[in-house]
């Protein structure tokens, strides 16, 4: 049984792997903190951006690309909720290659994640989750 945190990042992946962004909104905080790598470089700097709009154009562009996400696994310990995603192809648009695998850890707070972080791979993602 999932608590709470994990079923919000998990209704909030399924409204995206259906298509419905703004069902996935729903569950994403309007101040949302968003944290990402840039695929275009070999060793990127995460970068930040501020806001919901800015994710849900991020997940369009991803979708304009053909690329869809299949959720691996999910972890949450408190807050922090880490998920393992594959996305077939994604490493076409990569500058290191990952096995088209993605670590990202949600933070979850009053019922709407508030921070996503993208991890460069399991152990970051795991540290971050706080998970040993």
């Amino acid at each position: 049984m999932c608590n709470q945190n994990e079923w919000i990042v998990r209704e909030a992946f399924l409204a995206y792997n259906r298509g419905d962004i703004a069902r996935m909104m729903e569950f994403v905080d309007p101040d949302l903190e968003w944290t990402y790598l840039d695929p275009g470089l070999a060793d990127p700097e995460p970068q930040t951006c501020h806001g919901r709009a800015e994710l849900e154009k991020a997940l369009l562009r991803q979708a304009e690309r053909g690329l869809r996400a299949e959720l691996e696994q999910v972890l949450a310990v408190g807050e922090k909720v880490m998920l393992v995603m594959r996305t077939p192809g994604v490493d076409q648009f990569r500058q290191w290659q990952g096995g088209d695998l993605t670590y990202d850890v949600a933070t979850v707070r009053d019922g709407m994640i508030v921070e996503l972080r993208a991890c460069r791979d399991r152990g970051e993602a795991q540290s971050l989750a706080g998970i040993g």
